[in-house]
């Protein structure tokens, strides 16, 4: 991806319209590159991790990730934050960040990513791959029964850009699709959706569970043993969402006993995984470390460069945060 030739955006600020950026990232240099061949002309400061010497700094727009504990101390005119990342759970948590500042997220690539994830786990489950990887180190020549993704019924909880371009690629293969969102209502790609009181409803239909739905009080926790033992026996979750919305315990208790024949899981309430983690050792689970959607610069430069013209214009932010929502 390139960045917008010149005229891309519908004007240039003026001087006394520029609002400086600080990028407080531990990809900063690349971000701040990328940042001033979209906005040239506008100042932009970086930050990589907790300084040395905090200082203020005078920037009114910040793009960042993770940010130390002082963080908004130092920044007193502050008025704008965006996210590198699609989940903004960690940020409107601290107590420290002013309820004046505004919150956006970013969307960049990452529905087409976590969907070829989810997709490619899916279809390594169904064929079976590791058994016969077993089955090939023993020398063992030994036809298996596999079912098809296009036979398979498959629920996400979450529609949102991540959870609905999941639901496209599923259907693409045939699967049938059924979501849960906070109201029902008709979707593309999704035979039935579900309000959120009702997500129970959805289980017993489901022969594998994608989560995409972002952490707040309604999901924190949400998947307890009820939940897994609610869906079909031999079933499948895959969680790209995060953590803490499963309750680890029940995890492992259901893929012990092989009530859940998979888990498929790239998100944690710890990260890193510790190393004394049943779930490393655990022969139905697959672990990877937060890769299912990874951000890219390019992509979210370009989201920021879009939003920031529409800041300076007194225009609303595309993807800004309902801090009573969490999303």
């Amino acid at each position: 991806m390139h960045p917008p030739e010149e005229g891309a955006l519908r004007k240039r600020p003026a001087a006394e319209e520029i609002e400086s950026i600080l990028v407080w990232h531990p990809r900063a240099e690349e971000y701040r590159r990328a940042l001033q061949a979209r906005l040239p002309g506008v100042p932009v400061e970086v930050r990589s991790g907790a300084p040395q010497s905090p200082s203020p700094s005078n920037a009114s727009v910040l793009l960042a990730w993770a940010l130390p504990p002082d963080a908004f101390q130092q920044l007193p005119r502050l008025r704008w934050l965006q996210a590198t990342g699609a989940g903004v759970d960690e940020l409107l948590a601290r107590p420290d960040l002013p309820q004046t500042v505004r919150v956006t997220r970013s969307i960049g690539r990452f529905g087409t990513q976590a969907a070829e994830y989810t997709v490619g786990y899916l279809l390594h489950w169904l064929l079976r791959l590791e058994d016969y990887r077993r089955n090939q180190d023993r020398g063992v020549w030994r036809q298996l029964g596999r079912p098809l993704l296009a036979d398979c019924t498959v629920g996400i909880i979450g529609l949102g850009s991540v959870g609905s371009a999941i639901a496209e690629r599923l259907t693409s293969f045939g699967a049938d699709v059924l979501g849960v969102c906070r109201t029902a209502r008709p979707m593309s790609h999704v035979s039935r959706v579900y309000a959120m009181r009702d997500w129970r409803r959805m289980l017993p239909a489901c022969d594998a569970l994608v989560l995409a739905a972002p952490l707040t009080d309604e999901t924190r926790g949400m998947i307890d043993e009820d939940a897994l033992r609610t869906m079909p026996a031999g079933s499948a979750l895959v969680n790209v969402a995060r953590g803490a919305i499963v309750r680890a315990d029940a995890l492992l208790a259901t893929l012990r006993d092989g009530h859940l024949a998979a888990a498929v899981l790239d998100v944690f309430d710890q990260e890193p995984l510790p190393p004394d983690s049943p779930l490393w050792t655990e022969p139905r689970a697959w672990v990877t470390p937060h890769v299912a959607a990874p951000s890219e610069i390019e992509p979210i430069a370009d989201e920021f460069a879009a939003n920031y013209q529409r800041f300076i214009d007194g225009e609303p932010l595309q993807y800004e945060v309902d801090r009573d929502c969490g999303y």
